[in-house]
């Protein structure tokens, strides 16, 4: 396909357009692409969600092509249907899938409209343990697309060992993002805030991979070494919430640990209050929210997982730790809970290295050459 003056007719393409990585990816491109070269539009085949409506209002057409079922638990099989008509008809260009749902459609289409350029980006950060069901799909379609992506070097390394995939058939694109600060009163932090305690904040949510157990492990081990001194916030919600209050109940954190539940724009409005940003994820692809609170300007502890050691390269941009070692975890914290200054070195260090690196409009640079290297082929 040769590229001619009109615009590139792109089309970014969800299952669901909920909070999550990958539609805050879509939100960042859609945001920030070159809007003189690229038509966009976004899709969705099941549910518009927060991600969605935020795409709307920064300007994108954002198009449902779910149909209402009567019975909730049915499955609706003509998504793909329905997505071949919508590209064909409206002259699509190229395709960017970013779930195993909009994989499968993409690659149907793709079957049969041919001329349609296609792309899938891999989201998910713990190969090989992939559910199976997810597993069979994306073994059976990852050879459809024109390009595969990764959003991290070692995604992208396990990816092509568990499916066997040419290391020419994939590349990777690092996430970015981008903060802004709504300037929003919290009235559980500010009042910590005026208590003097250091705020160790999170965002994310309450799963089983984000590690917050051990989060109220490393509380544990504070609190005997400095009382008082700390609290953890939490912003998010999941379905480990009413586990983890039972844990801090019984372990007597109430004033320690914070459950803040779900925070509209968290990141935004929560990590320019905190003082140290903590992360113990037992595993990741490439955080999204550690990207945040970099571009905040916040000392880090965060895991060794996923890409986390290539975006915190060096140790004055933050502490990273192995997951699970919350002796370690702890430790790190209570130097950064002490030791003001090197706390704001560590803030000042990562934020460079945000904007170096990981800003939304970098990464949409980076889409948009592949974009049209893939559509020029």
């Amino acid at each position: 396909m040769t590229v001619n003056n009109n615009k590139i007719k792109l089309c970014l393409l969800h299952s669901t357009l909920h909070i999550g990585g990958a539609e805050e990816v879509t939100a960042n491109i859609c945001n920030t692409i070159n809007k003189d070269i690229f038509d966009v539009t976004v899709c969705y085949l099941k549910e518009m969600g927060t991600i969605g409506n935020k795409i709307v209002d920064q300007g994108t057409d954002v198009i449902g092509l779910t149909k209402e079922i009567k019975k909730s638990n049915k499955t609706d099989y003509f998504t793909s249907l329905r997505l071949r008509s919508y590209l064909n008809r409206n002259n699509i260009d190229l395709v960017h899938s970013h779930d195993v749902h909009s994989l499968v459609d993409a690659s149907l289409c793709r079957l049969t409209l041919p001329s349609i350029r296609f792309i899938h980006t891999f989201h998910f950060g713990n190969y090989p343990n992939r559910e199976p069901e997810m597993a069979k799909f994306e073994r059976l379609f990852w050879r459809v697309p024109d390009m595969l992506v990764a959003v991290a070097e070692k995604q992208k390394n396990d990816v092509c060992n568990y499916y066997k995939i040419p290391s020419d058939r994939i590349t990777t694109v690092w996430n970015g993002v981008d903060v802004t600060n709504l300037e929003k009163n919290n009235d559980i932090i500010d009042g910590y805030k005026k208590e003097g305690k250091v705020i160790i904040g999170c965002v994310n949510t309450l799963i089983e991979q984000k590690g917050m157990f051990d989060l109220i492990k490393v509380s544990n081990i504070l609190r005997e070494k400095l009382p008082n001194r700390f609290v953890f916030v939490v912003a998010g919600d999941g379905p480990l919430r009413t586990k983890l209050e039972e844990k801090i109940k019984k372990d007597d954190l109430e004033s320690y640990v914070k459950l803040l539940g779900w925070v509209d724009s968290a990141s935004a409005v929560i990590l320019p209050k905190v003082d140290i940003f903590f992360q113990p994820s037992l595993w990741e692809a490439m955080s999204m929210v550690l990207l945040e609170a970099m571009a905040a300007k916040k000392a880090i502890v965060t895991t060794r997982v996923g890409e986390t050691p290539k975006i915190i390269c060096s140790a004055d941009q933050g502490v990273v730790v192995e997951p699970g070692n919350t002796e370690k975890m702890a430790s790190s914290l209570q130097l950064l809970i002490e030791q003001v200054s090197i706390r704001e070195k560590y803030g000042l260090s990562a934020g460079l290295r945000y904007q170096d690196n990981f800003t939304a409009a970098k990464m949409a640079a980076r889409y948009e050459t592949l974009y049209q290297k893939i559509i020029n082929k």
